[in-house]
């Protein structure tokens, strides 16, 4: 049960504070709204953020080295380590599903041609079988995606 301020209670010492409490939370909520919502706030508080953002801008630089050094001394990753590896990982995640489509789509078109093998017609011994022939390209592809990775990035020799 809320009272409203009309219907202060005349045994409640505090009735009458809560009730001018409350008005004037509820006038300068209605003031601020309106001082905030002008252009001339807007840009004073663009003006201020750029300002901080220009002065502290070398001392965030100077902080990340530092941090970066520290973590390598500790031979601990840094975030620029862990970038790395997530964008590794999502491309070997890509990588396999890929694969695992091409091995499904082999597995679905192929069944015949595994069929016709096991009925006697023999493969020369060291040909590639129609599988393997099919996935060379995909071989290949990792092959070029991994070598312009870079390497490992923890074989690295650091300072």
């Amino acid at each position: 049960m809320t009272q409203r301020p009309d219907d202060a209670n005349p045994f409640d010492p505090f009735g009458t504070m809560r009730s001018m409490r409350d008005a004037n939370m509820e006038a300068w909520s209605k003031m601020m709204q309106q001082f905030v919502n002008t252009q001339e706030y807007s840009q004073a508080t663009s003006a201020m953020l750029d300002a901080y953002h220009t002065t502290s801008a070398p001392f965030r630089k100077a902080i990340e080295q530092a941090m970066t050094q520290v973590l390598q001394q500790f031979n601990m990753p840094t975030r620029m380590d862990v970038t790395n590896l997530a964008d590794r990982l999502t491309n070997i995640e890509t990588r396999l599903d890929d694969l695992d489509a091409q091995l499904s789509a082999l597995q679905r078109g192929g069944g015949a041609a595994t069929g016709a093998q096991g009925q006697g017609q023999a493969q020369a011994p060291g040909a590639p079988s129609d599988a393997a022939a099919s996935m060379d390209p995909v071989v290949e592809q990792l092959s070029e995606t991994d070598s312009g990775q870079g390497g490992n990035p923890q074989s690295e020799e650091r300072p």
